[in-house]
């Protein structure tokens, strides 16, 4: 059983911070966290008995948790200036309320029309269509070469993972992968269909992989740099 607890307001490398304290039933041992978007931290116990030694632990592990604070990245919210990668190219939302189309592209900006309160919701819908468009025409694609179809498709803001493959063959993916070069969604599409015949990540499935996206490797290098930072957006 896994119970989320309060925040406790702690001492951790001599500065005052907002830790969030988990029970976790399924944890082995205690463990801690720090958020690569914002720098929260999470502590989590196997039980609440364990808690006060989870407190020392976290005491001891200082260092580690200040260093990872200071790789942290602050969050971007959709506001108007702010600039956000769309299709792997950096570009600064604008809000004109008299734009013809709710979301128009240039080469360095992306226009959002309407009311400034609904912008975030119009990117992010903008987002979510992109990303369903882009990954459902490659899905079928590479599902197709292997001769099978896949039975459904989702998109989601996945928290940990930018695609999956369900054992009934439906396909998910992250909304964020409309922020990234189109090479990316073609690999992850790729990946994906690749599970529907193979469900690990053993010789044969790479191979598979391979054949369907013979330059899938220059996207898990770019997934493995500038992937994470993909959260920190909206």
């Amino acid at each position: 059983m896994s119970l989320t607890g309060g925040f406790e307001r702690l001492l951790v490398a001599g500065a005052p911070a907002d830790v969030r304290i988990r029970v976790d039933g399924r944890a082995k041992r205690i463990s801690i966290k720090v958020d690569r978007v914002g720098g929260g931290i999470t502590l989590t116990a196997p039980s609440r008995v364990m808690i006060p030694e989870a407190r020392r632990f976290l005491k001891s592990r200082a260092s580690w948790v200040e260093a990872r604070k200071a790789e942290a990245v602050e969050p971007t919210p959709f506001v108007d200036g702010a600039k956000i990668p769309v299709q792997g190219t950096l570009r600064e939302i604008v809000h004109d309320p008299t734009a013809p189309d709710p979301v128009r592209l240039t080469e360095s900006a992306i226009i959002i029309s309407g009311n400034a309160d609904l912008l975030p919701t119009l990117l992010t819908k903008f987002f979510k269509a992109e990303a369903r468009r882009a990954l459902k025409e490659a899905s079928h694609r590479h599902a197709a070469a292997l001769g099978l179809k896949i039975a459904g498709l989702t998109i989601r803001d996945q928290k940990t993972r930018w695609g999956s493959c369900s054992s009934s063959g439906k396909l998910s993916f992250s909304w964020r992968l409309a922020m990234a070069p189109a090479y990316v969604l073609e690999y992850l599409a790729a990946h994906e269909a690749a599970h529907l015949r193979h469900m690990n990540h053993g010789p044969k499935f790479w191979k598979l992989v391979e054949a369907l996206d013979p330059n899938w490797w220059k996207a898990e290098d770019w997934l493995k740099r500038h992937g994470p930072n993909l959260r920190r957006y909206g």
